[in-house]
């Protein structure tokens, strides 16, 4: 149950941590996740799938896969930050990266952890047959 809980959360707050925290900072611009990729929409999306099919308990494989993907997209612009679309003559504008994004990744990492780590639990519970009882002599 628990790894469950700490998974549902682990998502929720990845969800959240989408809207809220600056992920990334261009000079005086420093838009949250939601306004600076569409990496992080695609995350998000990932996210509340997981978190529905973790509040209903349903199919723990896509629950790892989705897991995964949000990571993976959050990943994606943690090593590549986007341009916003400014490129003079071919130099470069930096773009830093803000605390909102290492948060985000964390979250999404976790939850990634613990949704593998209660599908493997699951997975490896013995099932028993239909008609057999543990108590009888």
């Amino acid at each position: 149950m628990i790894p469950r809980a700490a998974g549902l959360a682990a998502s929720a707050g990845f969800a959240v941590s989408v809207f809220v925290g600056p992920w990334f900072a261009l000079f005086r611009y420093t838009p949250n996740g939601w306004h600076a990729t569409l990496w992080a929409r695609l995350a998000l999306l990932f996210a509340v799938a997981n978190v529905v099919l973790t509040a209903l308990a349903l199919v723990p494989a896509i629950r790892v896969a989705l897991a995964a993907l949000a990571t993976a997209a959050v990943a994606i612009r943690l090593i590549w930050p986007p341009d916003f679309g400014l490129a003079f003559n071919g130099l470069s504008v930096p773009v830093d990266r803000r605390p909102g994004i290492w948060i985000s990744f964390g979250l999404a990492a976790a939850a990634l952890a613990f949704t593998t780590w209660r599908w493997v639990l699951v997975s490896r519970t013995p099932v028993r047959p239909a008609g057999s009882s543990a108590s009888r002599s």
